[in-house]
Parts: structure tokens; sequence; C-alpha cells
């Protein structure tokens, strides 16, 4: 499957957290999406889909030990594997985790 080039900025709610069953080093994140904004100069495939739940790929690394409950703010793609995956390596500022309210 082609895909256009796309990006779309995506915050809400960690649901759950996986590792990824073929993708080293990433996991898969359950999250409630409450926002998404589209980033200018490319397709935004994703706000359609907003509110609502959708999993999102994202490099290990970047989520540390965060889990259910807390924030993430990234920047996604729709690609051509049929998956939402966050920028790997994104630029100071495009990537967000905020702590649940109440920890």
């Amino acid at each position: 499957m082609q895909v256009v080039e796309n990006l779309t900025e995506l915050t809400g709610r960690i649901l759950d957290r996986q590792r990824h069953p073929s993708l080293d080093g990433f996991d898969v994140v359950a999250m409630r999406v409450e926002q998404a904004r589209p980033i200018p100069g490319y397709a935004d495939l994703l706000s359609a889909r907003v509110p609502g739940d959708l999993d999102v790929v994202v490099r290990g690394e970047l989520l540390g030990d965060a889990g259910a409950g807390a924030v993430l703010r990234c920047r996604a793609a729709f690609t051509s594997r049929g998956e939402v995956m966050a920028e790997p390596y994104p630029a100071a500022g495009d990537f967000e985790l905020l702590a649940p309210p109440d920890a």
C-alpha cells in the first residue's frame, strides 16, 4: 500500500502499552486521542479519527516508564504498513509526556 506523505500532531491519554510484535525497540500505545492538529506542509490523515481510541507505534526509549494515564503529545503518520507511527526521532518540542494528574 502506498501512502501519501502525512503527519498529524496527536494528544491523548495512554490507555495501555505493549511491545510491538515485530519491530524491535518499539511499543504499541493504545491512546484515547483527545486532540489532533494538522502539520503545515503535510497531508492530515488522522484528524478524522478524533476523538477516539488509536494504537500508535512509539519508540520505547521515548516513553521511558510511562504507562496508563500519562498524556502523550507526538507527531504521527499513517504508514504503508497500515499502522500509525510516532516520529521515531522527534525534534525538540515535538514529543511530550505528562504524568497522570494523580501521580
